[in-house]
């Protein structure tokens, strides 16, 4: 089990870049789930998680832990050891960042090697780094276990260039010939000029060449915000979950001259991350509050600050006086963010801000003197929007995994290679299909385009190991069963399904017989003179010399938009 986990792992960080935009579900995760993953499979939702089943036998929860770390390193929310049938360990484990394809996810990080793992200097393999992602740079010890991680799931790996810091210092092993100042992890210990022990930590001349692993920091997500608040939790003042991110209360109390932003970004350091959205106390967030237990906290700051008013101030009976009490914006020339709900006091004087009182019932806002001087929250985490755009005559469609797709039929009759070759002409491949929705939406281009009994040429073809082969209509497991006998090209899709197919009035669909085998697949539109009756199957297999329409999928470009 344990060997098929790695060999698929490794297998993904050589597909072909996929045509999509931002991605919000961790490949790596979503694939090894379908692998090793209990009958509750893979969850995409705010999060992606999974539990991931290894039948291996360990003493005790320590050591589940440990072997969790080891063969699933996303963030582990849980390792269980199963004895109900055979000896397992169950690893439940949650990707809370996505990474690009070709990139697997490692302890809140991204890794790949370098193209053909060529061997690079230390200079020259920044370089490389950099430029299969801007912001990537040279792999960085970051975990007790990723060297072990490494070494697993990167077959074959020799030597690469690292960078390490100070604790990791007492671990370096002298070469004796190529010393320097650049750290290197020698995974064989055996170069042309140097022999160090396996899985040595070397300090070497820069100019050496080695094979070259890098890493770059995925785009945070809300995800990611929510586990670091669980950790933050753990040693801290617990976090409170609010729409699109965290609360995080400040250590102590600060004068009332204290600058709010700069206060909290002293006090969000621990998440390594720029950007904060101003704390608005509305009735939601004061719930969410009061539903986290806050051991030992009666009052707290909110921001809130009354305008000047000194005809309302003048006031001994607050009771009538209606305040507005504002929330300062964070941004130069944003307008203020107005609070409502703050409870009057019997005294008016100086009674110019709100703070929150954490009340038995509620936590609830209410007019003090200076609120400022009290434990301020800072909210971690802002309500993105995204602008979709693609190419002309290119329809946008959202998957289900996070990817957004844009398709365009051609009304064109090519073979399905010169189809292949005009899309890749227009930026692009032959579609994919990863889902009955996305199957309905190409249905739909073909219904506005006056078609009503076609086949159109897809992105999928049948495997070369299934060319002199008999599908199998038996299993769904074997190399050729009808859910794995086509390969989506390019990959611009991942699921199949066997119902997809349409199958014939008098025969069973993809071709059978070894003498008739049609290798390339097709979008089915209406009900064929072949075709039975079964309109929500679509998919059938042709002849690839065959002259058809096709369709194309292309790039989608995402920008986020931070509403003011």
């Amino acid at each position: 089990m344990r060997a098929k986990l790695i060999s698929l792992l490794i297998a993904i960080l050589v597909l072909a870049d996929p045509i999509q935009c931002q991605l919000s579900v961790d490949l790596g995760l979503w694939a090894a789930c379908n692998q090793t993953g209990t009958s509750a499979g893979f969850k995409q939702r705010s999060v992606d998680d999974c539990t991931l089943a290894f039948n291996v036998a360990v003493r005790d929860d320590d050591d589940a832990r440990e072997f969790c770390a080891l063969y699933a390193p996303w963030r582990l929310v849980k390792a269980e050891i199963d004895l109900k049938d055979r000896p397992r360990v169950l690893c439940h484990v949650e990707a809370t960042l996505a990474c690009k394809n070709g990139w697997i996810q490692m302890f809140g990080y991204c890794f790949r090697m370098t193209a053909g793992r060529r061997l690079a200097a230390q200079d020259d393999a920044q370089t490389q780094c950099n430029s299969l992602e801007e912001g990537a740079t040279i792999a960085s010890l970051r975990h007790k276990n990723i060297v072990g991680v490494w070494r697993r799931y990167f077959r074959g790996i020799a030597q690469i260039w690292v960078t390490a810091s100070e604790t990791w210092h007492q671990y370096i092993q002298k070469t004796g010939t190529v010393d320097g100042n650049a750290f290197a992890l020698a995974f064989t210990g055996k170069h042309y000029d140097f022999s160090v022990h396996p899985n040595s930590l070397i300090r070497i001349d820069p100019k050496i060449k080695l094979q070259v692993l890098c890493e770059y920091k995925p785009a945070m997500t809300a995800a990611e915000i929510n586990y670091l608040g669980r950790r933050y939790s753990e040693i801290y003042y617990p976090s409170v979950k609010v729409p699109n991110g965290i609360l995080v209360r400040s250590a102590s109390s600060y004068t009332s001259s204290a600058n709010t932003l700069e206060i909290c970004k002293k006090s969000l350091l621990p998440y390594m991350i720029g950007g904060v959205d101003p704390f608005v106390a509305d009735a939601e967030i004061l719930a969410a509050i009061h539903a986290t237990k806050l051991p030992f906290t009666l009052l707290t700051g909110s921001g809130a600050r009354a305008g000047l008013n000194k005809d309302s101030m003048a006031q001994k009976d607050c009771v009538k006086v209606q305040k507005q009490y504002e929330v300062g914006a964070l941004k130069k020339d944003a307008p203020n963010h107005i609070v409502y709900g703050v409870e009057p006091t019997d005294n008016c004087d100086n009674m110019n801000s709100a703070g929150i009182v954490h009340e038995a019932g509620a936590a609830k806002m209410k007019m003090m003197s200076d609120s400022r001087s009290l434990p301020i929250w800072c909210q971690l985490g802002r309500k993105m929007e995204f602008i979709y755009s693609t190419t002309e005559g290119y329809d946008v469609f959202h998957r289900k995994n996070g990817e957004v797709v844009a398709h365009r039929l051609f009304k064109e009759q090519l073979n399905y290679d010169a189809a292949s070759e005009k899309c890749k002409e227009n930026g692009g491949f032959l579609s994919g299909v990863n889902s009955l929705e996305e199957a309905d939406q190409l249905g739909k281009l073909a219904k506005e385009a006056g078609l009503t009994t076609e086949s159109i040429f897809l992105g999928g073809r049948r495997k070369e190991s299934c060319l002199q082969l008999e599908t199998d209509f038996n299993s769904e497991t074997s190399s050729c069963s009808r859910n794995r006998v086509i390969e989506w090209q390019d990959n611009v899709a991942q699921d199949f399904e066997t119902s997809w197919w349409r199958d014939g009035t008098d025969h069973k669909n993809p071709s059978s017989k070894v003498a008739y085998l049609q290798g390339c697949l097709v979008y089915v539109v209406g009900t064929p003179s072949w075709a039975n009756n079964n309109t929500k199957a679509f998919l059938d297999d042709i002849s690839c010399s065959w002259q058809q329409y096709f369709f194309c999928t292309n790039k989608v470009v995402v920008t986020a938009v931070v509403p003011l």
